[in-house]
């Protein structure tokens, strides 16, 4: 069973740290980057949701504007980055 970390609210990525036994059908851990607007001082941490995902679709790179990026991974606790 794959494992990811999870958080249901959008936090920093470093609070983000849930560790979650996925579902049998889950076959990736997805991690959405929620866009922050950027204040004063602007040395936010990205902020970000993390999960199970059985169908796990990542953003294309090229759609600029994107409000949710979204990124795959498919092994245990690959969705820390960020």
């Amino acid at each position: 069973m794959l494992k990811c970390y999870t958080c249901k609210e959008p936090m920093t990525s470093a609070s983000c740290r849930t560790i979650t036994r996925c579902k049998p059908e889950d076959t990736a851990c997805m991690t959405t980057l929620v866009t922050v607007e950027a204040e004063y001082p602007f040395n936010q941490s990205p902020v970000v949701t993390r999960s199970c995902s059985s169908s796990c679709v990542a953003t294309d790179p090229d759609s600029i504007g994107a409000a949710h990026l979204i990124f795959c991974c498919f092994r245990d606790l690959c969705n820390s980055e960020l």
